[in-house]
């Protein structure tokens, strides 16, 4: 099956196909022991255009996933290449980027969050993707509206990834619990299930990646008014929804490193991304089950937090480097292609196209998972595109349900203190 081939070390002649960007098969062959970043690396050896695209995916099995795509890219464009050049994480890739603008030497092409493209547009370094012919009509329209700013979209959906529910289905089904549909179901499921254990039921990291779900299901919006408000009483409330977990000893915070990284046979359930799902079912010494976030109501899931990047093309690179980048995403948006690319790494295709292809309903039939990722993605939002958020985020929110969580404060006192400093950032007051 096409979409369990290769894209690894030590693939002996097999046929890697992919489709193209004018709808056709288009197969390369991989030589024995040839990796996909060597076969890249090979190909640009001898090209007259090439066009680096900087990332900032740290893990071997996802690095192979892009060289490879790269790979079958450049066999439609002789003489022409696309050079994924890996940055370290994230945080790295933006660090090294902002020097590329000072040196004048910037990659054509980079993976970038909202926050990271409203900064690069305020010192007007993005191409306008309509302009060099990228076709973004087919794609899903929360991931694309989250990459448009002002009417133009300067960004294509790649590594996109949406929150799911991660439960011990062992646990649930031993203690007679069932699996929660609401967030006043998991309340209880969560006490039902540490009244019964001894253990909190309920593992999080305290960090906007929890909070957000909650916040966006019990509907709130951060900048709802166009002012970026994170104390309102909706933000209190759904910090209250985990506290009053915490107390009650149904919830645990994890502090340092991932959770599917410590699951035990007391671990309940936890909010992760859909992304995570391969380490969680190689983790898994017992039953994982996986399903939609509770809502507020049973039959709609609840809202999940839209995390992952775009891809941009920076108007600093020549002429003959945006277009071969934007021949890129159209060819890595292909349905077909997205389709692989999703199956091979856990992020969410790029389109509903993606979804009817063959490769993905055969996969989706052997991890029905795939499906509820699907489903997920149309109750998603985003956070503020705004290039402080990613201050705001880790420096000042994240501190605050930090200390919340850690009892030094409520969820009241925590937030008026953010907002505070959400307000001098925001004024220039603070860095």
């Amino acid at each position: 099956m096409l979409c369990r081939l290769g894209f690894t070390k030590g693939v002996s002649m097999k046929k890697l196909a992919l489709l193209g960007a004018g709808l056709a098969v288009v197969a390369v062959t991989v030589h024995a022991q040839q990796t996909p970043a060597e076969l890249v690396k090979q190909q640009c050896a001898s090209a007259k255009v090439t066009a680096e695209f900087w990332h900032g995916f740290t893990s071997a099995s996802q690095q192979n996933v892009v060289n490879a795509l790269a790979a079958e890219f450049n066999k439609t464009t002789p003489g022409q290449c696309v050079l994924p050049i890996p940055q370290g994480n994230y945080t790295d890739l933006s660090t090294k980027l902002k020097a590329s603008f000072a040196a004048g030497k910037v990659p054509t092409m980079a993976q970038a969050f909202e926050n990271n493209m409203a900064l690069y547009l305020e010192n007007d370094k993005l191409a306008d993707l309509t302009k060099l012919g990228f076709r973004s009509n087919f794609l899903t329209k929360v991931f694309v509206k989250a990459a448009t700013f002002n009417g133009t979209v300067y960004g294509a959906p790649f590594n996109k990834s949406v929150q799911l529910l991660f439960v011990n289905k062992d646990l649930f089904a031993k203690n007679n619990v069932k699996i929660p549909q609401t967030l006043s179901e998991m309340a209880s499921a969560a006490r039902e299930l540490s009244g019964k254990t001894g253990q909190p039921a309920f593992w999080f990291t305290p960090s906007a990646s929890t909070f957000s779900p909650i916040f966006f299901t019990l509907g709130g919006n951060y900048d709802a008014t166009g002012k970026i408000v994170l104390n309102s009483p909706t933000a209190i409330k759904a910090l209250d929804w985990l506290l009053d977990l915490v107390k009650d000893k149904a919830a645990k915070p994890i502090t340092s490193g991932f959770i599917n990284g410590q699951l035990t046979d007391t671990y309940g359930m936890s909010f992760d991304t859909s992304a995570g799902i391969p380490f969680y079912k190689s983790a898994a010494k017992f039953n994982l089950g996986i399903t939609n976030l509770p809502g507020l109501k049973r039959g709609t899931p609840g809202t999940a937090l839209i995390q992952g990047t775009h891809i941009v093309v920076f108007k600093d690179a020549s002429s003959e480097q945006q277009k071969l980048g934007a021949k890129f995403l159209n060819f890595a948006m292909q349905p077909r292609n997205s389709a692989i690319f999703s199956t091979q790494t856990g992020y969410v295709p790029s389109s509903d196209l993606a979804q009817d292809t063959t490769e993905f309903k055969a996969f989706a039939a052997k991890n029905p998972d795939a499906l509820l990722v699907v489903k997920q993605a149309r109750y998603a939002a985003f956070e503020p595109r705004i290039s402080d958020w990613e201050a705001l985020r880790f420096n000042i929110l994240e501190t605050a349900i930090k200390e919340a969580v850690a009892g030094k404060s409520s969820a009241k006192d925590a937030l008026d203190k953010a907002q505070k400093q959400a307000e001098d950032l925001l004024a220039g007051k603070t860095k």
